[in-house]
């Protein structure tokens, strides 16, 4: 069984507010891209899986042991459908690790639909929901890559989705990742406070955007709707990313943001071909640069 995992931006995110437990909750647009990490699994000898890591990005490594997000998803699987068999499981990581695409929580996701799938446990509304109640355990992206569907509204710390659809596919989408990563619980921690009416302004923003893609408009009029609240954090990489932003956006991106809490930066082109000249611009710089686009 293969399964391909893919990437994730935000178009839009906004941070709405702070539980007891730590977690933010948030505002945020979804949407799948094509990049993808991919899963591998077969039915082997013995009663536990096992795991192979490939990683075609030369980055640090990334342990296949029990703190992966792959056997952390696996180990909880097996748990809740009683698998007895072995499971052996090889991911090929071509997703950029610290770069706010959900990488982790893709893979986490195909794991257990992959298991699903493997195992011929067919996927009632009762097993889906057994899924996604273990997926936001691992992780808060992790309901959204367990969706199918290629764009989501999410609400609460992101498990609380609604799927959208556009009139239009969006245009081609140049992706940068500048090589530093960007974690997570800093990001969040160095993000001043602002005013609540602030963040009212910006979710009817996110309505606006909304009305402009669900109507198939061009990027000139909705690239400057796309929003980020995380781009204000005060993190020290935040100098890093907001570079990478300005060196898109003189190449002619549109609609340039930092995806999640970053290190990764998007916009869009008008073709194929203008995407190709801007890659080739930014292979000046020491980046991972993709042409891509959202699914859909």
């Amino acid at each position: 069984m293969k399964i391909q995992c893919p990437a994730k931006v935000n178009l839009f995110l906004e941070v709405t507010g702070r539980r007891k437990n730590g977690y933010h909750t948030l505002s945020t647009l979804f949407a799948k891209i094509n990049l993808y990490d991919v899963l591998d699994l077969e039915v082997v000898g013995g009663d536990r899986p096992s795991l192979e890591v490939i990683d075609e990005l030369g980055g640090a490594a990334l342990s296949a042991g029990p703190d992966n997000l792959v056997m952390r998803a696996a180990a909880a699987f097996y748990k809740a459908f009683r698998v007895g068999v072995g499971v052996r499981m090889v991911l090929t990581k071509r997703i950029p690790m610290g770069a706010g695409l959900g990488g982790g929580s893709s893979d986490a996701a195909g794991t257990l639909l992959g298991m699903a799938q493997l195992l011929d446990i067919p996927l009632n509304a009762a097993r889906r929901a057994k899924l996604a109640e273990i997926g936001v355990k691992l992780g808060a992206d992790v309901p959204f890559f367990l969706k199918d569907a290629d764009f989501c509204l999410a609400g609460g710390i992101g498990e609380r989705l609604r799927p959208v659809s556009f009139a239009k596919s969006l245009p081609y989408m140049v992706l940068a990742w500048p090589g530093v990563g960007s974690p997570t619980g800093p990001a969040y921690a160095a993000l001043p406070a602002r005013p609540r009416r602030d963040v009212l302004t910006r979710l009817s923003q996110l309505d606006r955007l909304l009305r402009s893609l669900e109507r198939g408009r061009p990027v000139e009029e909705w690239g400057g709707l796309l929003f980020n609240r995380l781009e204000e954090s005060r993190a020290p990489v935040m100098a890093e990313i907001s570079r990478a932003r300005r060196i898109l956006e003189a190449a002619g991106v549109l609609g340039v943001r930092m995806s999640g809490s970053g290190s990764s930066v998007f916009g869009f082109v008008a073709s194929h071909a203008e995407g190709e000249r801007v890659v080739r611009r930014l292979q000046a710089y020491p980046w991972k640069v993709y042409l891509t686009s959202c699914h859909g």
